[in-house]
Protein backbone atom coordinates (compact mmCIF):
# COMPACT_ATOMS: atom_id res chain seq x y z
CA UNK A 1 0.00 0.00 0.00
CA UNK A 2 1.37 3.37 -1.03
CA UNK A 3 0.59 6.52 1.05
CA UNK A 4 0.71 9.90 -0.63
CA UNK A 5 0.90 13.13 1.34
CA UNK A 6 0.22 16.46 -0.29
CA UNK A 7 1.47 19.57 1.43
CA UNK A 8 0.22 23.03 0.53
CA UNK A 9 1.58 26.29 1.91
CA UNK A 10 1.00 29.97 1.45
CA UNK A 11 2.52 33.13 2.87
CA UNK A 12 0.31 35.57 4.72
CA UNK A 13 0.92 39.25 5.32
CA UNK A 14 0.30 41.58 8.21
CA UNK A 15 -0.15 45.27 7.40
CA UNK A 16 0.49 48.06 9.89
CA UNK A 17 1.54 51.67 10.21
CA UNK A 18 4.20 52.63 12.73
CA UNK A 19 3.19 55.88 14.42
CA UNK A 20 4.55 58.03 17.19
CA UNK A 21 2.71 57.92 20.51
CA UNK A 22 0.35 60.87 20.86
CA UNK A 23 1.59 63.43 23.36
CA UNK A 24 -1.20 65.46 24.92
CA UNK A 25 -0.93 68.40 27.29
CA UNK A 26 -3.27 71.04 28.64
CA UNK A 27 -2.03 74.50 27.63
CA UNK A 28 -4.81 76.35 29.44
CA UNK A 29 -7.80 75.30 31.54
CA UNK A 30 -11.39 76.12 30.62
CA UNK A 31 -12.52 79.27 32.42
CA UNK A 32 -16.30 79.02 32.75
CA UNK A 33 -16.49 82.38 34.56
CA UNK A 34 -19.02 83.26 37.25
CA UNK A 35 -21.92 80.81 37.55
CA UNK A 36 -25.13 81.58 39.45
CA UNK A 37 -25.61 79.01 42.21
CA UNK A 38 -29.18 78.03 41.34
CA UNK A 39 -30.46 74.46 41.31
CA UNK A 40 -30.66 73.03 37.76
CA UNK A 41 -29.14 76.21 36.32
CA UNK A 42 -26.94 75.71 33.26
CA UNK A 43 -24.17 77.63 31.58
CA UNK A 44 -22.69 76.57 28.25
CA UNK A 45 -19.39 77.87 26.80
CA UNK A 46 -18.61 77.15 23.14
CA UNK A 47 -16.70 78.77 20.29
CA UNK A 48 -19.84 80.91 19.80
CA UNK A 49 -19.73 82.33 23.35
CA UNK A 50 -21.62 81.66 26.56
CA UNK A 51 -25.33 81.00 27.02
CA UNK A 52 -27.57 79.78 29.83
CA UNK A 53 -29.66 80.87 32.79
CA UNK A 54 -26.77 80.31 35.22
CA UNK A 55 -24.19 82.38 33.28
CA UNK A 56 -23.36 85.53 35.23
CA UNK A 57 -21.76 88.39 33.30
CA UNK A 58 -18.02 87.65 33.59
CA UNK A 59 -14.88 86.70 31.69
CA UNK A 60 -14.73 83.19 30.25
CA UNK A 61 -12.30 81.43 27.90
CA UNK A 62 -12.10 78.11 26.12
CA UNK A 63 -9.50 75.64 27.30
CA UNK A 64 -6.63 74.69 24.99
CA UNK A 65 -5.08 71.25 24.56
CA UNK A 66 -1.94 70.57 22.54
CA UNK A 67 -1.45 67.31 20.60
CA UNK A 68 1.73 65.98 19.03
CA UNK A 69 2.11 62.74 17.15
CA UNK A 70 2.64 61.44 13.63
CA UNK A 71 2.02 64.42 11.33
CA UNK A 72 -0.75 63.77 8.81
CA UNK A 73 -2.29 60.96 10.86
CA UNK A 74 -6.02 61.01 11.63
CA UNK A 75 -7.01 60.85 15.30
CA UNK A 76 -10.26 60.79 17.21
CA UNK A 77 -10.64 62.90 20.34
CA UNK A 78 -13.20 61.99 23.00
CA UNK A 79 -13.98 64.01 26.11
CA UNK A 80 -15.88 62.54 29.05
CA UNK A 81 -18.43 64.20 31.33
CA UNK A 82 -17.73 64.52 35.06
CA UNK A 83 -19.66 65.26 38.23
CA UNK A 84 -18.64 66.06 41.78
CA UNK A 85 -22.01 66.07 43.56
CA UNK A 86 -22.43 69.85 43.23
CA UNK A 87 -22.16 70.27 39.47
CA UNK A 88 -22.23 68.16 36.32
CA UNK A 89 -19.72 69.18 33.66
CA UNK A 90 -19.90 68.10 30.02
CA UNK A 91 -16.86 69.13 27.96
CA UNK A 92 -17.63 70.31 24.42
CA UNK A 93 -15.16 70.25 21.51
CA UNK A 94 -15.04 72.84 18.71
CA UNK A 95 -17.58 70.92 16.60
CA UNK A 96 -20.17 71.12 19.41
CA UNK A 97 -19.93 67.48 20.49
CA UNK A 98 -17.83 65.23 22.73
CA UNK A 99 -16.11 63.51 19.80
CA UNK A 100 -13.94 65.12 17.12
CA UNK A 101 -11.90 63.61 14.28
CA UNK A 102 -8.90 65.62 13.04
CA UNK A 103 -5.57 65.19 11.27
CA UNK A 104 -2.44 65.89 13.32
CA UNK A 105 -0.02 68.68 12.42
CA UNK A 106 3.37 69.33 14.05
CA UNK A 107 1.60 70.90 17.04
CA UNK A 108 -2.17 70.61 16.89
CA UNK A 109 -4.29 72.89 19.09
CA UNK A 110 -7.73 71.71 20.22
CA UNK A 111 -10.10 74.10 21.99
CA UNK A 112 -12.55 72.84 24.60
CA UNK A 113 -15.60 74.51 26.12
CA UNK A 114 -18.29 72.93 28.21
CA UNK A 115 -21.71 72.90 29.77
CA UNK A 116 -22.07 73.20 33.53
CA UNK A 117 -25.25 72.20 35.34
CA UNK A 118 -25.73 73.07 39.02
CA UNK A 119 -26.92 69.96 40.90
CA UNK A 120 -26.78 71.24 44.48
CA UNK A 121 -26.69 74.74 45.96
CA UNK A 122 -24.93 73.55 49.15
CA UNK A 123 -21.55 74.99 48.17
CA UNK A 124 -20.30 78.34 46.92
CA UNK A 125 -16.88 79.67 45.97
CA UNK A 126 -14.14 78.54 43.62
CA UNK A 127 -14.47 75.02 42.19
CA UNK A 128 -12.45 72.83 39.85
CA UNK A 129 -13.64 69.67 38.13
CA UNK A 130 -11.47 67.19 36.23
CA UNK A 131 -12.56 65.63 32.96
CA UNK A 132 -10.94 62.95 30.77
CA UNK A 133 -9.59 63.51 27.25
CA UNK A 134 -8.90 60.41 25.12
CA UNK A 135 -6.95 60.45 21.85
CA UNK A 136 -6.85 57.44 19.49
CA UNK A 137 -5.32 56.99 16.06
CA UNK A 138 -7.97 56.05 13.50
Amino acid sequence: MLLTTVLATTIGQANFNLVLPVNISQVSAIQMGEIYNQQHGTCKLTTMGRIGDACAESVSTLGKISLQGSKGSPVQINVKSATNGYVQFTPILSNGSQTLSITLNDDTAVYVGGELKVLSTNKTGHMDIDYVVEINYQ
